[in-house]
């Protein structure tokens, strides 16, 4: 029994959930699809998307306003009527024919059910030459997130992710994304911190999704200093404690920054040249200066 979680924002779903559905069926699994939509702008979307609540075990949720990236996965775990949920973001694709099949044996096998789990399949780019104003994004994706099994076993809680994710619905019961964080960035962080704090396995698989939404350089910068203001937040809230510190590499870096002299002239000066970090990481796709320019970023905003 499977709920699948899709929230959305001005995508259309209509090709994911149909390779969905081909699997499901074929795997002869009870299940539902519910697609969350979080006050998407584009109108033609959204009624688009609507549509998909006409076809059987397909179910569709619309928010007028804006609730945010954590609050609708929480709603849509609380929704769910099965107690097996596979959460997956509205940009993916399925890239295998055994999609479903893999996490139904991988739980069978493992005797997860019933129990308290995590499964994260992972993901992975299709092998493209992105149009320039994309590169950055492209890049930082085949560097930063794409990993096998493996290697992300080796620290299950640091490379937790919800893009493709497999989890008991028990788990809802006893940790929760953080809802105050409703922009993009940590809250995947927080969210795999607090799975370790309650002693909750997470285990990982190559199951990959295709990440096919990838965002203009510009999108991705914005998307970066709102991370760091979530970051900020949490911080300042009281709610960064050691093994926060331990997994955040940008937290950490700065703190220890800030305790050496040389290091808080540093930081000055990144955050003087804030603006011209961004350009040179958005014209040359740099990496480097992308994670120079979160510095630049954390530092405007704990000094002002």
């Amino acid at each position: 029994m499977l709920s699948i979680l899709i929230p959305t924002y001005n995508v259309n779903v209509h090709p994911l959930v149909s390779e969905l559905q081909a699997q499901l069926e074929s795997c002869a699994v009870d299940y539902e699809i519910i697609i969350s939509d979080d006050a998407s702008s584009d109108m033609s979307v959204r009624h688009h998307n609507s549509l998909l609540a006409e076809q059987d075990k397909v179910r569709y949720i619309q928010y007028e306003d804006n609730i945010g990236r954590s609050r609708i996965r929480n709603c849509l775990a609380d929704t769910a009527i099965y107690p097996n949920l596979l959460f997956m973001d509205c940009d993916a694709r399925v890239k295998k024919n055994d999609y479903i099949a893999e996490y139904l044996r991988f739980m069978r096998e493992n005797n997860l059910v019933g129990t308290d789990f995590v499964v994260l399949g992972g993901l992975s780019y299709r092998e493209m030459r992105p149009e320039k104003a994309k590169r950055l994004r492209y890049r930082y994706g085949i560097k930063r997130e794409v990993h096998s099994a493996a290697e992300r076993n080796r620290a299950p809680y640091r490379a937790f992710t919800p893009f493709n994710m497999l989890a008991s619905k028990s788990v809802f019961q006893k940790c929760r994304f953080e809802e105050s964080l409703r922009q993009y960035g940590y809250e995947d962080t927080f969210f795999g911190i607090e799975l370790e704090k309650c002693s909750i396995p997470i285990y990982h698989i190559d199951n990959e999704l295709f990440h096919e939404g990838i965002d203009t350089n510009e999108v991705l910068l914005n998307k970066v200093a709102a991370g760091v203001a979530n970051l900020v937040k949490l911080k300042e809230n009281h709610k960064v404690d050691d093994k926060f510190l331990s997994v955040s590499t940008l937290l950490s870096t700065y703190e220890r920054m800030r305790q050496q002299l040389t290091g808080k002239f540093t930081l000055s000066l990144l955050a003087k040249a804030k603006q011209p970090l961004r350009n040179i990481a958005s014209e040359y796709n740099s990496l480097i200066f992308l994670d120079l320019y979160k510095l630049a970023v954390m530092h405007s905003l704990m000094t002002s």
